[in-house]
């Protein structure tokens, strides 16, 4: 099973203006049911930019290593304006500012998320040994494993998570290592491309990293992901390995795997929320 469309989808496109993007209930975030998750604002900011700046040759000449997505404020469940800007258009550098907007009550039209990328051009590595990581020694899980059917637990869930064990897990926050996989479209009909799987996932390094004895009460004010390769398959491993918190203001980061190895990482600033 390397690719699929899902049944569900977190946004319906305007039929109108394809810039105007209409979340579905699926979208609803953890923290207010009126306003939406995280992961569908970074995977909308991909979505742009490679809809627009990673088609054709581009897709093959081109490494989305860069995607930072500040978030201003709660994007409230309803319809989201997407536009891009280039900013650079370089030989080796191209950078791309996507900007996604949203009515809001007693506020307007306003700015909700903005969003920078950086496309840098493939070449060669330049020889020699740097030093790196060790290697992740959890293997992903098979292509073909069978998604959870209703009634089970993730049943519902936004993504479908295994534990090191190789064990589906309802509590994500159980285990600082995770292999995580798509459940949803991030636009209706429209299978998710790979970078947009790992942007979702990204968002995943608050509470990966940010979690604690009480759960999760930090909530990130950004989404800082970066790419030396896409992923390969189905499924993207996480592994927390940064925190440090002060005054109630939080770092965290993880490292980011597919099925060949090492593919980047992904961090975000939070602040300190009681639920």
């Amino acid at each position: 099973m390397s690719s699929t469309v899902f049944p569900l989808s977190f946004f319906n496109i305007d039929n109108s203006n394809s810039s105007i993007f209409h979340p579905t209930t699926q979208s609803k975030g953890p923290w207010d049911p009126t306003t939406l998750h995280g992961r569908v604002i970074s995977g909308l900011a991909a979505y742009e930019v490679e809809r627009f700046h990673l088609q054709g040759s581009d897709k093959n000449t081109f490494q989305l290593a860069r995607l930072t997505v500040d978030m201003f404020r709660p994007a409230p469940m309803a319809a989201l304006t997407v536009t891009n800007e280039v900013v650079r258009a370089g030989r080796r550098i191209k950078v791309i500012e996507v900007k996604i907007e949203a009515t809001v009550p007693k506020r307007g039209h306003v700015e909700i998320a903005r969003s920078s990328a950086v496309l840098l051009r493939r070449s060669k590595n330049p020889p020699g040994d740097i030093w790196t990581p060790s290697k992740w020694k959890m293997s992903a899980p098979d292509e073909n494993l069978p998604y959870a059917v209703e009634g089970e637990p993730q049943s519902n869930s936004i993504w479908h998570s295994v534990s090191p064990e190789g064990t589906t897990t309802e509590n994500l926050l159980s285990s600082r290592r995770l292999w995580i996989r798509e459940t949803h479209n991030l636009v209706s009909g429209v299978e998710p491309s790979q970078l947009v799987k790992v942007a979702q996932v990204a968002d995943f390094a608050n509470p990966g990293a940010n979690s604690g004895t009480n759960g999760l009460n930090y909530i990130n004010a950004d989404v800082c992901l970066y790419l030396h390769r896409d992923p390969v398959g189905m499924w993207i491993g996480t592994e927390s390995f940064y925190h440090g918190s002060d005054s109630g203001v939080s770092v965290g980061t993880i490292a980011l795997y597919d099925k060949n190895g090492r593919i980047g990482t992904s961090t975000v600033c939070a602040l300190g929320q009681d639920r």
